[in-house]
């Protein structure tokens, strides 16, 4: 308790300019007014479950006072998601000791590109293409009110890998096409097999670091030009895709051969029901690229329903594995899309999170990729 007292008179009485505003903010919540060590404990729990060594006091005192302030925002988040009527959930995560501009440095740089840039196939196109049963398939198709990749197999195994951790890299893209192309393989050959993410980092991109962020027609159009090597033959490592030129391709063993997949866009005017008929039919996810605002920092569990990214800069993404429906707090029904992310398994609801279909959440909807094996 004394030394939770010393950080306390250090942060907001011996250098209350490191906490500006937030010294105010600091006593926001009433709990925390009355008993201030309680976030003092959550900060020493916080620091202990993900392993945080901090390299002096003058940073614990910087990261206690992101910590601070992640805390209080996902007090406000939660009342007012509570207000609302939703079932969102917010709360202290890896996250939280971060500063703003650091979460956001870890997001992509890039925006998707325009459409006239890479030149895909329509995925309604693509329907008829594949197999002359599936125009009848589709007039007929009566799709379930919730279906989760997770819970299919083949041969008796899952065809969707485990939640991956980008790390301190904005690669986010490279594992959406992974994630997509993993499941694509394991559909195909009856077995899942990792792939590697690094390659994509590595390779998919046009002549800059794949750590500053790529784009999912890029990443997708590579695998289908090139290929992909398991994980184990080219595995990940986070500082790689920092740099230029540290691609790999031809020194590595293919899984997935050059030319064999086939791609497809998702039409963003009838999203919600062609990325359902490739999660139903085809049993593959659809790789999604997003906005990000800072809500998504705080996030635990839950559907987000609203978003705070409008004129947001920094992009993110991710796998849509699945949908549902529940019933919010006030008995609404709120249909979701649940995302496959790549921030591990201690994020969110075990490395997923869920959002609201069929409203374009911060962009999700408009430019949507998948692909399968060639016939």
């Amino acid at each position: 308790m004394r030394y939770l007292l010393f950080l306390f008179f250090q942060v907001v009485l011996v250098e209350p300019n490191l906490l500006g505003n937030y010294s105010i903010e600091f006593f926001d919540i009433q709990i925390d007014r009355n008993h201030p060590e309680k976030i003092y404990k959550a900060f020493e729990e916080f620091i202990v479950k993900y392993k945080r060594i901090y390299k002096d006091q003058a940073e614990k005192t910087l990261r206690f006072k992101n910590f601070v302030k992640s805390y209080n925002k996902a007090d406000v988040l939660n009342k007012k998601a509570k207000e609302e009527g939703h079932d969102t959930k917010f709360g202290i995560n890896k996250f939280s000791d971060w500063s703003s501009s650091e979460f956001s440095g870890s997001l992509s740089h890039m925006p998707p590109p325009s459409k006239s840039d890479i030149p895909m196939l329509n995925i309604t196109d693509f329907f008829d293409e594949v197999t002359n049963k599936t125009r009848q398939k589709r007039k007929s198709a009566k799709y379930p009110e919730e279906f989760d990749l997770r819970d299919v197999k083949v041969n008796n195994r899952r065809i969707v890998g485990p939640v991956k951790n980008q790390g301190n890299c904005s690669c986010c893209w490279g594992f959406a096409v992974t994630a997509v192309t993993e499941t694509a393989y394991a559909v195909n050959s009856g077995q899942f097999t990792p792939l590697s993410d690094q390659e994509i980092c590595d390779c998919g991109t046009s002549g800059t670091p794949g750590c500053t962020g790529g784009n999912l027609p890029m990443g997708i159009k590579y695998v289908q030009q090139y290929g992909q090597a398991s994980a184990e033959e080219y595995p990940y490592d986070e500082t790689r895709a920092k740099k230029t030129k540290r691609c790999r391709v031809k020194s590595t063993e293919r899984v997935i051969s050059p030319k064999a997949l086939k791609l497809g866009t998702v039409n963003p005017r009838k999203a919600e029901r062609e990325i359902i008929h490739v999660l139903t039919q085809w049993h593959i996810p659809v790789a999604v690229y997003f906005q990000v605002g800072e809500n998504l920092k705080a996030y635990d569990a839950g559907v987000i329903v609203t978003d705070d990214c409008y004129n947001a800069e920094k992009w993110h993404g991710g796998a849509i594995v699945g949908y549902g429906s529940v019933q919010d707090r006030r008995g609404r029904t709120v249909d979701y899309w649940i995302i496959k992310n790549s921030w591990d398994n201690d994020w969110g609801e075990s490395g997923y999170f869920r959002i609201k279909r069929n409203i374009d959440w911060c962009a999700i909807e408009e430019s949507p990729v998948t692909a399968t094996f060639e016939q």
